[in-house]
């Protein structure tokens, strides 16, 4: 399946997102650094979205695939 490998490297992606967002959130917060707080913020949520999108292909992609192996399994119908 081709598209488990694709949400696989997604929803990696989404939590690096999501890591870095996070440190820059924190970086605001306590003034180590310039950061933008609603930007970083944003980021998460974006960040958060994309591995629920991710999770939901990966899920998609076993429901078809378990769907496949019944269909195969089926005894057949003279």
């Amino acid at each position: 399946m081709t598209a488990i490998p694709h949400a696989a490297e997604a929803l990696t992606s989404a939590l690096d997102r999501f890591g870095h967002a996070s440190w820059r959130v924190l970086e605001a917060v306590t003034g180590v650094d310039d950061a933008d707080l609603g930007a970083a913020l944003v980021d998460m949520s974006a960040a958060k979205t994309q591995a629920k999108a991710g999770v939901a292909v990966l899920r998609f992609s076993d429901e078809m695939w378990r769907a496949l192996v019944e269909i195969v399994q089926e005894p057949e119908r003279p």
